[in-house]
C-alpha cells in the first residue's frame, strides 16, 4: 500500500451536514433470513453475503481524521461457510481499528431469534511485519444456518482510500460504496472487473466544510452499489485476481491547500521518467566506465554484434546470484551489488543493461509487474504498481528481451512470472512507452518412445523427452538441483507402472540447445495370454480438464504459446496381431488458436501412436473460453484409449 501523509489537520470544522449518519448500523437482522437455507442463485454457496456498506468521511470526533465504517451481514448456509465468522482486518503504522461489535443469531424451537454478542476479549491483535499489525475476532456459536452481523470503524491519518472489493468469494445480495471526499482531495475513481454498477451517484455537497478565514468548502459525495454479486471463481491460467475481481480502487491525483497551492501525487509519464532515470540512471557516464572496466576485455572485443551481446549477458548471468528479491524502494545502488555478487532483479537486470551499453549494444530498460499483482494501470503512472525488471536489446533489427536473474534462463528468455501483460519501455531519450513482450525462443515438449516386449512380458526400450524454452528452463532447475537418483525416484513416483533403467542427458549446460533426457526403461509385468488392452500414453497423458466453470469472466492467460508431442512405436510379440485401433482425431481451435491431432497405424505389426497438441496464443479471451474447455474435454477423450491385440489363430 502506498502511504501518503494526511498534512492538512485543524483548519476546519464540519457543519450539520453529517456523513457518518450514513452508516449502517448493527441489528438488521429477521426470521426470514434465518430460515434462508439456499440461496437460489448459486446453490453451490457455502455463505452468503446479505448486506455489506463501506462509508467513508471525515471524522470531526477523531481529530478530523479520515473514518472508514465497515458493515457485514452473512449467512451461513454450510458447515464449510463458518469460516466466515473468523474476521482478519489488517492495519499499518498510525491507523486505529475501533468499534467493533458482532453478534451471532440463530433460531430456537420455538421459531425466535437467539443472540450471540461478540466480547472484547475475544478480540486480539497482532504483529504483523514491519508496521503492518491484524486485528482478529470470531463470532459465537456459530453453525450451519446462523446469521452473523458485525461492524468495525478504521480511522486513519493518511490520505489512501481502501479498495472496495464489490466481489468475493462467495456471492453478496447487496453492496454499497458511500464516501464524502473533501473538495481538496481529487483521486481517480476507477471501476474493475466485469459487473456494471447498480448505483452510480456522485455529486457535489457544498458547505459541507467550513474553514475559519477562508469560508465554506464542497464535498464529493459518493454513492456506489451492485446487486446480485456472484462469487468469484479461480481458476487455473488466470493472473491476478485482482485484474477482474469487481472493485473500486482510489488513486490520489492532487492536494490543494487552503492558501491554493497545489500537491501533485498522480504525475504524467513525462515526470515519471525523469524521476527513474534519476533512480536507475544517476551519473550513468561512471557506470559505464565501471562496466566497461570489470568486464572481461575480450567480451569487447568480439566483431559480431549478437554473439558479443550474448557473451555480456551471459557473464552477468553467471557472475550475480539473484537474492530473490524483487522491486527495491529505494535508490538502486548495483555498484554495490557487483562488489557483493547478489542483488534483486532490479541490481541484476540493470547491471545487464550498463554492460550492454557498456559493449555498445543497443538497450533500454522495461518496467513489468509479477503476475501475481495486478496489471499496471495505463491511465496514469503507478509507480508501485511495478515491482520487475527487464532489458531490451536490438540486434541487427531484431528484438530481444533479456533476464538475468534465473541462471537457467538462455539468451531472448525471461521468467515467467514477469509477463504480466505489456510493459513499460524506459525510452529516456524519446520518452517511455508500451510494449508487448514478445519471446524469441518456442516453448515445447516433444516425447518419443521405442518399445518392444522382452521374454518376460514387459515393454522395456527408450524414451526420450526433448523439451526447450519454459519446458527446457523447469527440466533443468530440476536436474540441476537434486542428484540424479533422487530425480529418477521422482520421476517413478509420478510413473508408478516404469521402472528407469537409465538416464543419460544431451545440452544440459548448454543452454541455447534442446535439452534431451533418453531413459531406459521397463514396465510392470503384463499378464496375458490370448488377448491384451493397452493405453499407449505412458506419461503426460491428459486426464484432467484445467477449466471446470460454466462462463469464466476473464481470460485464460498462458503467458507463452506451447506444443506438446506425444509419439510411440510399440513392436508386437511374435504371434499377435491388432485387434482394434483407436480411431484417428483432428480439430481445431477457432482464431488459429491451437489444434489437436492423434493418429494411429499398424504397419508390419508396429504400432505408431502420433499425437500433437498446439495452442498457438499466449491469451484466450473469454468468448473463447467455451471452445478452449471443449478442446481439452476432447484430448482427454481421444487419449482414454486402448489398444487392442490379441494372439493369432493357428
Amino acid at each position: 500500500m502506498k502511504i501518503i501523509l494526511f498534512t492538512f489537520t485543524c483548519l476546519f470544522f464540519i457543519n450539520s451536514f453529517s456523513q457518518q449518519e450514513k452508516s449502517t448500523r448493527i441489528g438488521n437482522v429477521d426470521i426470514q433470513e434465518l430460515n434462508m437455507n439456499r440461496y437460489e442463485k448459486d446453490t453451490t454457496a457455502n455463505a452468503v453475503v446479505l448486506y455489506e456498506h463501506a462509508n467513508y468521511y471525515i471524522d470531526e470526533s477523531r481529530d478530523y481524521k479520515k473514518t472508514t465504517d465497515y458493515y457485514f451481514k452473512i449467512k451461513i448456509l454450510k458447515k464449510e461457510g463458518t469460516n466466515k465468522a473468523t474476521v482478519q482486518i489488517p492495519f499499518y503504522g498510525g491507523e486505529k481499528v475501533h468499534s467493533i461489535k458482532g453478534i451471532t443469531y440463530n433460531i430456537s424451537e420455538n421459531n425466535t431469534i437467539l443472540k450471540n454478542h461478540l466480547i472484547d476479549t475475544q478480540v486480539y491483535t497482532k504483529d504483523l511485519y514491519g508496521e503492518w499489525k491484524e486485528v482478529t475476532f470470531t463470532l459465537p456459536n456459530i453453525k450451519e444456518g446462523s446469521v452473523i452481523e458485525y461492524t468495525y470503524s478504521v480511522t486513519s491519518p493518511y490520505s489512501k482510500i481502501d479498495d472496495w472489493h464489490f466481489q468475493s468469494d462467495i456471492p453478496k445480495i447487496k453492496s454499497d460504496f458511500t464516501a464524502a471526499i473533501l473538495g481538496n482531495w481529487k483521486y481517480n475513481i476507477r471501476l474493475v472487473g466485469f459487473l456494471e454498477l447498480k448505483r452510480s451517484d456522485a455529486s457535489i455537497k457544498k458547505g459541507c466544510v467550513y474553514i475559519p478565514g477562508l469560508g465554506d468548502g464542497a464535498c464529493l459525495i459518493l454513492d456506489y452499489g451492485i446487486d446480485d454479486i456472484p462469487a468469484f471463481k479461480e481458476e487455473d491460467y488466470m493472473l491476478s485476481k485482482e485484474n477482474f475481481i469487481s472493485k473500486l480502487c482510489f488513486d490520489l491525483e492532487s492536494f490543494q491547500n487552503p492558501r491554493g497551492g497545489v500537491d501533485k501525487y498522480t504525475k504524467t509519464w513525462k515526470d515519471a521518467d525523469k524521476s527513474l532515470k534519476y533512480d536507475f540512471l544517476d551519473n550513468q557516464t561512471s557506470k559505464k566506465s565501471f562496466f566497461k572496466n570489470n568486464l572481461p576485455p575480450a567480451l569487447l572485443l568480439i566483431n559480431d554484434d549478437l554473439e558479443r551481446a550474448k557473451k555480456v549477458y551471459y557473464f552477468i548471468q553467471d557472475y550475480f546470484t539473484w537474492n530473490e528479491k524483487y522491486w527495491p524502494s529505494k535508490k538502486v545502488r548495483i555498484k554495490d551489488a557487483f562488489e557483493n555478487k547478489t542483488g534483486n532483479v532490479f541490481d541484476v537486470n540493470l547491471s545487464l543493461y550498463n554492460s550492454l551499453k557498456a559493449a555498445n549494444i543497443e538497450s533500454y530498460l522495461v518496467l513489468t509487474s509479477t503476475r501475481n499483482k495486478a496489471i499496471p494501470t495505463r491511465l496514469h503512472p503507478i509507480i508501485d504498481d511495478f515491482n520487475y525488471l527487464l532489458v531490451k536489446a536490438t540486434i541487427n533489427n531484431k528484438t530481444y528481451f533479456l533476464d538475468a536473474t534465473n541462471k537457467q534462463l538462455p539468451f531472448g528468455l525471461v521468467q515467467h512470472e514477469s509477463l504480466n501483460g505489456d510493459g513499460r519501455n524506459m525510452d529516456f531519450a524519446s520518452g517511455s512507452y508500451w510494449e508487448n513482450i514478445k519471446l524469441q525462443r518456442k516453448s515445447f515438449r516433444n516425447i518419443k518412445a521405442q518399445l518392444s516386449f522382452n521374454q518376460e512380458n514387459r515393454l522395456s526400450g527408450n524414451l526420450m523427452i526433448s523439451s526447450d524454452g519454459f519446458y527446457a528452463v523447469n527440466d533443468r532447475e530440476n536436474l540441476n538441483s537434486t542428484d540424479i537418483e533422487s530425480y529418477i525416484e521422482n520421476f517413478e513416483s509420478k510413473h508408478p507402472n516404469l521402472e528407469v533403467e537409465n538416464l543419460e542427458h544431451q545440452n544440459l549446460d548448454e543452454k541455447e540447445n534442446t535439452l534431451h533426457q533418453i531413459y531406459e526403461i521397463t514396465t510392470d509385468h503384463i499378464n496375458f495370454d490370448t488377448k491384451l488392452r493397452i493405453n499407449p500414453f505412458l506419461i503426460d497423458r491428459y486426464t484432467q480438464n484445467p477449466f471446470k466453470l460454466n462462463q469464466r469472466d476473464y481470460p485464460v492467460d498462458y503467458g507463452y504459446p506451447r506444443n506438446h508431442t506425444y509419439m510411440l512405436s510399440l513392436k508386437l510379440p511374435d504371434g499377435y496381431t491388432v485387434n482394434n485401433l483407436p480411431e484417428n482425431k483432428a480439430l481445431s481451435l477457432p482464431n488459429k488458436g491451437g489444434r489437436f491431432i492423434i493418429n494411429f497405424k499398424n504397419l508390419n505389426n508396429v504400432i505408431s501412436v502420433y499425437s500433437r497438441v498446439n495452442l498457438n496464443k499466449r491469451v484466450y479471451s473469454s468468448e473463447e473460453y467455451y471452445y478452449l474447455k471443449e478442446f481439452y474435454n476432447q484430448i482427454i477423450k481421444a487419449q482414454d484409449v486402448f489398444i487392442e491385440i490379441e494372439k493369432a489363430s493357428n
